[in-house]
Parts: structure tokens; sequence; C-alpha cells
């Protein structure tokens, strides 16, 4: 399973995932591997997380970043992807629904205001949906959000400070973690700002976390 998070603040946005993937047979033995990068850069500007079946998602998410290397501005990116996404699906219309996999995508990003990348959004969409766009506000949380949901509920402002907001969003992917199986593995955070996309070292996302229980290797 999954824990996903997007938050944003000012002219910035926080993004977080757990990583780790599940394989799972018809007769219900799985097995976790805790190596999924469920954050994807597609542009300068914007970037995909992944929900879901990850397999599915991941083929997605890089295809559509093989054919779009010049596109930026987060609304521009969400709405081409979620067109190129139905066009995928459209190809195996003749799948039954019950054998088609459930996966889903938040785009996060900035648009642009002026000359500078600097207006934050989000949008969502998934296989069940068809693929049609959703607009989160003011926050994105998807996969295993009840831990996450309730942390942000009584921390989260939009006006909060860059480390105070990585902070929150590591925290909130530790505490699922510390209590659901389905999420798991390394915790990254990545940042979202006019200079670009960048993922945070795994140390300072570490040191910000409170732990309690086993230690965050």
């Amino acid at each position: 399973m999954t824990l996903v998070v997007v938050a944003p603040s000012g002219n910035f946005l926080v993004l977080g995932a757990d990583s780790r993937g599940t394989v799972q047979d018809s007769g219900g033995a799985r097995v976790e591997m805790n190596q999924m990068k469920k954050i994807v850069p597609v542009a300068k500007h914007v970037a995909v997380l992944l929900y879901g079946a990850a397999d599915q998602g991941v083929y997605l998410a890089r295809k559509f970043l093989r054919a779009n290397r010049s596109i930026d501005g987060v609304t521009k990116v969400a709405e081409k992807f979620a067109e190129f996404c139905r066009d995928e699906i459209r190809k195996v219309s003749d799948v039954p629904r019950e054998y088609f996999p459930y996966f889903g995508f938040i785009v996060a990003g900035l648009d642009k205001q002026g000359s500078e990348y600097r207006i934050p959004c989000c949008y969502r969409f998934d296989s069940a949906s068809g693929c049609m766009l959703g607009s989160p506000e003011p926050y994105a949380i998807a996969g295993k959000p009840f831990i996450a949901q309730y942390l942000f509920e009584q921390r989260y402002g939009e006006n909060m400070q860059l480390d105070e907001l990585s902070a929150l969003v590591a925290q909130c992917i530790y505490d699922t973690i510390c209590v659901d199986g389905d999420v798991g593995g390394r915790i990254r955070v990545a940042i979202i700002d006019a200079v670009g996309f960048r993922e945070k070292i795994f140390r300072d996302v570490k040191a910000s976390i409170k732990q309690w229980g086993e230690p965050l290797v």
C-alpha cells in the first residue's frame, strides 16, 4: 500500500511518500519491497506521486515523461497527463473491469505568474474515475490517509515555513509506518519551488522526525 502527501505553502510545495510496494498473488501470498520511488519528476516544476498499482503507475508516468520533455506548469501537465492516461486506458478497454488494476496519481507543482513559476497547485485522478481530474484543497493525501489527515487537520497552515512543513510531511509518514504495516521503507521528501524540483537528503528528513518505538533506519 502507500502514503503520499502534497502540501503547498506560499510559493512552494512539499511532497512526501513512503517507499513500500506490495506484490500479492491470487492465493493471498505477498511480498513487500521497500525500494519503490513514488515521486516521479515529470517537468522542472512538476512531479507525479503514485498510489495503487505501482507497476502500471510508474510505466504511465515514465512513458508520459519520455514523450513530453519540454512541457512545464502543473495545470498544463496535469491536463495533458490525464488525457494521456485516458488514451492508454482506451487501448485495453476490452479488459473486464474486475481484472483492471486500480492506480492513481497526484500531479503537483507550480504554475507561472509573470515570468516565474510561483503558484502552487495539485490535481488528482485515478483509473476508477476514468482519469477525470479533480483539484483537492488545500492539500492532497492518498493511499492510507487517516493518520496524516488527522495530523494535518491539527497542524497544517497555508503559510508554514519550508522546514516546518517538510517536518510535518515526514512526521505523518513516519507515524503511519509505525502503526500500519502496509506503509513502510525509506521516507522520501521533495520540494518544488521557483528553482525547480529537488529531493531532500534522507539524513535531513530523518533528523526532523520525532521518533517513537523503533528507530528510523
